[in-house]
């Protein structure tokens, strides 16, 4: 397919399709956007990817399969009118705590001002300008109370690998470190090697800051521990806590292929069953269209007293079933949510992948009733701690929990 024709069968999608379609028709002008089949792969995917980001949903994403995906070699937040390198990966040019205040000449907030469709937010920690740098040539930091100047270089991404970590605090406590939930293996692992330890603490935190998502039924086993009861799944939701799945025939065929990838997991026999159970849900509603879907999943939670307190540490990295984790676990008289807001992508779901050749596009088939939807602001923490750079060099959330836990 050309070009014109791919944008033009994404429009289709974004029309009849994706789950936002009728919620999103003010927002979706791709009469804006001129595409011609002589535009480079580079700037075919930005014009793309400037046309999504109208509709305001991070679950909506264009890119070219093939292409190495580059990054800056370090990665930043903003505090106040700067940013600060929170992590440097490849250009070793930069240091941990180094503080940008200009970037091709302008102030941060100018930056910020010209390309906040791109940093996706007003609100300064939630901005995304690890994207953001990718427009940029050359930045100021400072460093030491000495100005130095870098032009920005270009670096592969490295295969990402989520880090699932169990640590023993102390005799009380135990974290847990989870940054996927696209697995069910390695966590039904980690509960089995550590249940003991974990119910012979008092408290559990669950540490899910970076949290790139998944599949919600591969994080059912967590809940045990965070419920005291035994609880059906369905029924932490109100009556009206309702979803809608757009079953068009599109839909449906690339669904069923995802669920289909999800069965050749080594999975255990709930999550199994639950996984069937939705694929016969998808060929009950073939090619229905939007429909109403009634929580009706029959997991049955079985609530442990220990751990007494859960603590929840969340930020805005957390992102789709890393969210309804947190808004599920909320429900928990056991929990504690302590951080940032999520990242708020979660109004529409169940993400598919169209393939055109070379490029992917991804985009949602299922949305929550309106009433429900967070995604402007996240799931917003019970105790929040704004970012400072101080996080840099001390993990401020985790030390606020532990300070909890002594009183």
């Amino acid at each position: 397919m050309n070009k014109i024709n791919i944008f033009n069968e994404i429009v289709e999608i974004l029309n009849n399709d994706y789950a936002g379609y009728s919620a999103k028709k003010h927002l979706n002008q791709p009469e804006k956007y001129h595409i011609t089949n002589e535009m480079t792969d580079e700037e075919f995917v930005k014009t793309v990817q400037s046309y999504l980001l109208d509709f305001n949903d991070g679950h909506l994403y264009f890119n070219k399969s093939d292409a190495a995906t580059t990054n800056r070699g370090f990665k930043v937040r903003r505090y106040e009118n700067s940013l600060y390198v929170t992590e440097v990966t490849k250009d070793s040019r930069f240091k941990l705590g180094d503080k940008i205040i200009k970037i091709d000449g302008l102030t941060i907030n100018e930056f910020a001002n010209k390309h906040l469709k791109l940093l996706e937010d007003y609100i300064h920690e939630r901005q995304y300008w690890n994207v953001g740098l990718q427009n940029a040539d050359k930045v100021l930091l400072v460093r030491d109370n000495e100005e130095l100047i870098f032009r920005l270089k270009n670096y592969e991404w490295e295969p990402y690998i989520p880090t699932l970590t169990f640590k023993q605090i102390d005799a009380k406590t135990t974290y847990l470190k989870i940054e996927s939930f696209a697995d069910a293996e390695p966590i039904q692992k980690l509960l089995q090697e550590h249940s003991l330890e974990i119910t012979q603490s008092s408290n559990l935190i669950i540490d899910v800051r970076i949290n790139h998502g998944g599949n919600d039924t591969f994080y059912f086993p967590l809940l045990d521990y965070i419920f005291d009861k035994n609880i059906s799944f369905q029924d932490l939701f109100e009556d009206d806590e309702t979803m809608y799945t757009n079953y068009t025939k599109r839909n449906c065929d690339l669904w069923l292929e995802e669920l289909k990838e999800y069965l050749k997991q080594n999975l255990d026999e709930s999550t199994e069953r639950l996984i069937q159970e939705e694929i016969k849900m998808v060929e009950k509603n073939y090619d229905k269209g939007m429909t109403l879907v009634p929580e009706d999943t029959d997991h049955m939670i079985c609530g442990k007293n220990k751990p007494k307190n859960i603590y929840v540490l969340s930020d805005v990295f957390c992102g789709s079933s890393g969210e309804t984790f947190v808004s599920n676990v909320k429900k928990s008289s056991k929990v504690t949510v302590v951080g940032r807001p999520t990242m708020g992508i979660m109004d529409y779901f169940n993400v598919i992948t169209v393939h055109f050749d070379n490029y992917e596009f991804d985009y949602s088939i299922s949305k929550m009733h309106e009433k429900y939807h967070y995604n402007q602001t996240g799931v917003v923490p019970d105790i929040y701690i704004p970012w400072t750079p101080e996080q840099i060099e001390h993990d401020l959330d985790l030390q606020y929990v532990l300070n909890l836990i002594k009183k």
